[in-house]
C-alpha cells in the first residue's frame, strides 16, 4: 500500500470499535525452501523497521510478512524495532505478541522523544499569548509570521521523517545484536525513512552488506507534508547516501525501479530491482471455508468496499457523484447499496464524510465501520460485490491493499489516472480502470457492475495464476536471492 505521511491519520485500535480479539497465530509453514533449491545458503538478516505488529500501519505488515517466511528460503531474521508503547495505535487482533506474527527473535528499543512534541507544545503557547496581547490587525500580522517561519521549522524538523528519536537507541542496540548474534547482513524496508539511516549507519560501523527496500519512492513524489528549499535538499542528499552505500535497492513496482536507475546513471543498472507487495497466503487458507461460502452466497444489497484511509488525495466523492447520477436516472434502487468503508474514513480532503455522503443523499448508504482486525476486513472483502481503490495521482506507487483485494477475487474498480496501479490490474484482469476525474467512465463502470450483480451475471474475477504471484512466501525467496548474490560478491 502506497505508505508515505500514513501517520498522520489517527489510530484506533480493533477493541475500540467494539469487535472481539481475534487470537489468530501465523508462523512459517515447514515446507521445500525455493532459496535453498537454488543454492542458498543461510544467512542472519538484521530486518531493520520502525513499524511491526502490533503497529496498524501498512508497512508493519508488510514487514511482518515477509520476515515471516524468509526462514523457508534458508534466511534467519532478525528483527529491530520500537517498543510497542511508541506506536501511535496498535492491533488488539492479529498480533497478540511477538510469537503471534514472527517466530524468531525482535528486539524492541526505546525511543528519543522528536523534536516535533517540543515545537507542538511551544506553538500552541505561543499562538494562545498572541491572541491575548495583540490585537486584530497584529494578531493576523503575527499568525502570517508563524505561518512561514513555523512551515520552514516544521520542514526541517519532519526531515526525514518525525521517526529520527529512533536512530540512535536502534544503532546502539543493532550495534550489540550484531555481535552477540553473528548477522551478516542487513536490510532496512521504508518508509520511514529513518529506517535507512540506521540501516546506513550500521553498515558503515560494520561493513556488512546491506538491502534498501523501499516500499514508497522517497524524493520522487509530492511530499504531503510541510517541505521547504533546504528540506529538499537534505532529503535527496540522504536518499543519495543510501542508495549509493546500499548493496542492492529493492523497489515495489518497476515504474519505480526504473525512474532510479534513471536518476542514477552512473550506477550498475542491476543494483536496482524490484520484488512487488503481496498477500499472506496462511491468512487466507485460515478462512478458506468463509471464502467458499462467500461465493457461492449473494448479498441482498450490491455491496462495496472500501478498506484503508482516506488521507493524501484519496476521497469517495467520485463513488458518491456516480450512485447519486445513476440513482437519478432511475438504473440505481439505493435501497439495495450499501458501501462500507472500514478504516479511518471519517475525514477526507478535511471534510467530513458523512456530511459528504447526506450532500448525495447516500447517508442511508455509507457505513463507516472504522478499523477491523485483519481476519475481519479480509472476510469483508470476499463478502462484497465491489472492492473500491482509490490511487489518485499514485503513478508510481500500488497501494498494498490490492493484493488483499486481488486475491479476493472480487471485482475491483480502480480510480486512478493511471501508472503502475493501472499496470497490475490490466494484467490481472477483473477490475474497472477509471480516471477518477471522468464523470461518464465512473458511471459507466459503476452501472455495469451493479446491472452484473442485479442480472444475476458471473462477476469478473482477476486471473488467479497471475495472483499467485505475489504470495509472500515466494517474494520472500527473491530477497534471499539477494542475501545470497551479496555474500558470492564480497567473497570474490
Amino acid at each position: 500500500m502506497a505508505e508515505q505521511n500514513h501517520h498522520k491519520m489517527e489510530r484506533r485500535s480493533a477493541q475500540d470499535t467494539g469487535q472481539a480479539p481475534e487470537a489468530v497465530r501465523y508462523r512459517a509453514e515447514p515446507g521445500p525452501s525455493v532459496g535453498a533449491s537454488r543454492g542458498v545458503h543461510r544467512c542472519r538478516v538484521l530486518f531493520i523497521t520502525y513499524h511491526f505488529p502490533p503497529s496498524m500501519e501498512v508497512g508493519a505488515q508488510s514487514s511482518a510478512q515477509n520476515v515471516r517466511y524468509l526462514p523457508l528460503h534458508g534466511v534467519e531474521p532478525i528483527v529491530l524495532t520500537v517498543q510497542a508503547g511508541h506506536y501511535m495505535g496498535v492491533s488488539c487482533g492479529l498480533d497478540v505478541d511477538d510469537k503471534g506474527v514472527f517466530q524468531g527473535r525482535v528486539i524492541r528499543t526505546a525511543v528519543v522523544p522528536h523534536p516535533y512534541v517540543v515545537y507542538r507544545f511551544f506553538r500552541q503557547r505561543l499562538r494562545s499569548a498572541t491572541d491575548r496581547n495583540l490585537g486584530q490587525r497584529n494578531a493576523s500580522d503575527s499568525r502570517l509570521w508563524q505561518s512561514a517561519v513555523g512551515r520552514w521549522a516544521l520542514s526541517l524538523l519532519e526531515t526525514p521523517d518525525i521517526y529520527t528519536g529512533w536512530f540512535i537507541p536502534a544503532v546502539a542496540s543493532g550495534l550489540g545484536e550484531i555481535r552477540r548474534s553473528g548477522v551478516n547482513h542487513l536490510l532496512s524496508s521504508a518508509p520511514c525513512w529513518t529506517n535507512h539511516l540506521v540501516g546506513l549507519a550500521l553498515s558503515r560501523l560494520t561493513g556488512l552488506p546491506w538491502i534498501a527496500h523501499f516500499r514508497d519512492p522517497w524524493t520522487q513524489v509530492p511530499r504531503w507534508k510541510p517541505t521547504s528549499h533546504l528540506s529538499a535538499r537534505i532529503e535527496a542528499t540522504l536518499e543519495r547516501m543510501v542508495v549509493r552505500h546500499a548493496s542492492s535497492v529493492v523497489c515495489v513496482t518497476d515504474r519505480h525501479t526504473a525512474l532510479l536507475q534513471q536518476c542514477y546513471p552512473d550506477l550498475p543498472p542491476g543494483k536496482f530491482t524490484t520484488i512487488p507487495n503481496g498477500y499472506d497466503e496462511a491468512e487466507w487458507n485460515s478462512m478458506a471455508g468463509d471464502v467458499t461460502s462467500a461465493v457461492n452466497l449473494k448479498n441482498d444489497r450490491f455491496t462495496i468496499t472500501y478498506t484503508g484511509s482516506f488521507h493524501q488525495e484519496r476521497s469517495p466523492y467520485p463513488l458518491f457523484r456516480a450512485l447519486r447520477d445513476l440513482a437519478d436516472r432511475g438504473e440505481v434502487d439505493l435501497a439495495r447499496v450499501k458501501v462500507d468503508l472500514i478504516g479511518w474514513c471519517e475525514i477526507t480532503e478535511g471534510r467530513s464524510v458523512k456530511k459528504m455522503a447526506a450532500e448525495f443523499g447516500l447517508s442511508g448508504c455509507v457505513n463507516i465501520v472504522g478499523p477491523l482486525g485483519r481476519i475481519l476486513s479480509l472476510r469483508r472483502l470476499v463478502q462484497s460485490d465491489l472492492l473500491l481503490l482509490l490511487a489518485e495521482g499514485l503513478t508510481l506507487q500500488i497501494p498494498g491493499k490490492t493484493y488483499e483485494y486481488l486475491r479476493a477475487g472480487r471485482p475491483i474498480l480502480a480510480l486512478t489516472s493511471g501508472g503502475a496501479l493501472a499496470d497490475l490490474l490490466r494484467k490481472t484482469g477483473g477490475a474497472w480502470v477509471v480516471d477518477p476525474v471522468n464523470d461518464n467512465a465512473v458511471l459507466g463502470a459503476l452501472r455495469e457492475a451493479y446491472h452484473g450483480w442485479n442480472d444475476g451475471a458471473v462477476a469478473p474475477e482477476p486471473d488467479r495464476a497471475v495472483v499467485a504471484d505475489f504470495d509472500r512466501r515466494q517474494l520472500a525467496g527473491r530477497f534471499a536471492e539477494l542475501f545470497a548474490e551479496s555474500r558470492v560478491a564480497r567473497a570474490e
